[in-house]
């Protein structure tokens, strides 16, 4: 097959993940059918380029990705995309994306690789961008479940689902599973007292896959047992395997870290638990450039100004202000309106209120020991 020499094949094996040999002759095949049309007046030029690789890409998915339980299509994320928390997405990487892409480097040191991280912290703070971004980052495969996805009136049906889920992740490694909203989905059984039989058996499921990614599988290998001197063949005796995978990652995000279950919180099935804070001045003033980045702003504008004025406004929250500011300006402007001014912004405050309190946030800084400046 003739290749352009801007072709990176060890860069297309980290894109092909869970890609089969099937699948890998199909995207090739696409890529190549791609060229000939693209070149199909041009016939000295017949190489396929990294363009039709990548356009090959979006028409073939691995098999493995073919199942709808937890795959979910998202829009790449990058971390410039998203203002401010420097150090947060330094820890990410150090505690997400350095085990899935080097793992050789915790063995080296002696390190078990982690199994879990928990992102906690205030609503609107970007949790679930920051896990779309390190996905992005990684090349890894992305499956996430929230409660929607996993509760279902049929019994042992909510336990199916996940235990599935871990399979599709292990047949597509390396692999992040994402659990939003993990306190609907497990609780803790210390504070439901008799609780939801459903979240008991979800979390019993969770935390098997936990101790063993991979857990226990009952795989049958060959012939049935039968056992020596007895003469009787036990049906349901079967060899196991142990499947450790230790390029699945889970990840959880949750605004109520108290209510979860202390099992699931001990070293070693959630190794690390990560702070998301609401933005300080600094960080608001990030996102405000970001949010504003595609608004005609009239130089009155001043984003300082506007990130000061801001206090316990979460991301989320400053991207709706920016949002009815130009929505103002379309109002009392008409359809000619060419640009945002500081006065939009200033009535936009008028109405556009705080989603995060004083109160909340002393919740969260008592159990990080954390402490928002400005």
């Amino acid at each position: 097959m003739p290749i352009c020499d801007d072709v990176d094949v060890s860069c297309l094996a980290d894109m092909t993940v869970g890609y089969v040999g099937a699948d890998l002759y199909a995207l090739c095949r696409e890529a190549a059918m791609l060229a000939v049309l693209h070149y199909h007046q041009d016939c000295e030029n017949d190489r396929i380029s990294k363009v039709h690789f990548y356009e090959a890409f979006k028409k073939i998915r691995p098999s493995s990705a073919r199942s709808s339980i937890g795959q979910v299509e998202f829009k790449p994320v990058y971390w410039e995309e998203i203002g401010g928390l420097d150090d947060l997405k330094v820890l990410l990487k150090q505690s997400i994306e350095w085990p899935l892409k080097y793992p050789d480097a915790f063995i080296r040191m002696g390190l078990t690789l982690p199994k879990g991280v928990l992102l906690y912290g205030p609503p609107g703070c970007a949790k679930t961008t920051l896990v779309k971004a390190v996905a992005t980052s990684c090349h890894c495969s992305f499956l996430s479940v929230s409660g929607a996805d996993l509760f279902s009136p049929y019994v042992g049906d909510s336990e199916k689902i996940l235990a599935q889920v871990f399979r599709n992740a292990r047949a597509s490694t390396p692999a992040i599973v994402f659990l939003d909203e993990i306190d609907a989905i497990v609780g803790s059984r210390s504070s439901s007292g008799s609780g939801s039989g459903v979240q008991e058996r979800i979390l019993s499921v969770l935390l098997n896959e936990l101790d063993g990614i991979g857990l226990k599988t009952t795989e049958r290998r060959g012939t049935k047992v039968l056992l020596e001197g007895t003469g009787n063949c036990q049906d349901d005796k079967l060899e196991f395997e142990e499947v450790i995978n230790n390029s699945v990652m889970i990840v959880a995000a949750t605004n109520r870290p108290d209510v979860l279950d202390d099992a699931l919180m001990r070293p070693g099935r959630l190794d690390k638990l990560l702070y998301v804070p609401p933005p300080d001045k600094k960080a608001r003033l990030s996102i405000l450039k970001i949010c504003t980045a595609k608004i005609p702003l009239d130089p009155d504008v001043c984003l300082e100004f506007l990130a000061a004025e801001t206090p316990l406004f979460s991301g989320a929250d400053l991207c709706n202000l920016c949002k009815e500011a130009a929505l103002l300006s379309l109002h009392m402007n008409g359809l000619q309106a060419t640009s945002v001014k500081l006065e939009h912004f200033q009535k936009s405050l008028q109405c556009v209120k705080p989603s995060l309190t004083a109160n909340d946030l002393k919740v969260y800084e008592k159990l990080s020991g954390y402490t928002v400046k400005g």
